[in-house]
């Protein structure tokens, strides 16, 4: 048996595996279920490229007020990410979906300690999942963008490895 030595080897090996029809997941009632691999450390670089599309985001918000959005997560790597974190509790290594507020031109964080969703199991290499999202408009009327990114915790968020936000307009009133 191939004993690979850190995780990012195992989780590229259980993927190759999986796709050549060798690891199948988990059934129940005769269905596939989806997989949770634990993850335990940094992705790789080039694993930090998603496409994230709200769908019905809102154009216009009350101030303060909150709304779920469901935001359709695709991996647009070619790596797996996996989706259950580490059993110290702590969300270390996680990967969240998560939102922020910007200033209408896009240039000033307003809030970016909104919301998050984090993975409800592992997606492979063009897989995509829908993710609902709380989030909460700004206390102070004016128009914002409120910007979607993925993040893996305590490592990174994608955007800062090169993947692009979803940004819409929102005028809270």
């Amino acid at each position: 048996m191939i004993k690979p030595k850190n995780a990012t080897v195992a989780l590229a090996l259980a993927c190759v595996l999986a796709a050549a029809g060798c690891i199948k997941t988990a059934k129940s009632s005769g269905e596939m279920q989806p997989q949770r691999t634990r993850i335990t450390s940094a992705l790789p670089d080039n694993a930090f490229m998603a496409n994230l599309t709200p769908a019905d985001p809102p154009a216009n918000m009350r101030a303060g007020e909150q709304k779920t959005v469901t935001v359709r997560v695709k991996n647009a790597s070619q790596v797996a990410w996996p989706a259950d974190s580490p059993a110290d509790g702590k969300g270390a290594f996680t990967i969240t979906l998560r939102d922020r507020w910007l200033s209408a031109d896009g240039n000033k964080v307003v809030n970016d300690v909104d919301g998050g969703t984090p993975m409800v199991y592992d997606l492979l290499p063009g897989g995509e999942l829908d993710l609902p999202l709380k989030i909460a408009a700004p206390k102070e009327k004016g128009n914002y963008v409120l910007e979607f990114d993925m993040v893996q915790e305590q490592v990174s968020f994608f955007r800062e490895k090169g993947s692009t936000p979803a940004r819409i307009n929102v005028k809270v009133e």
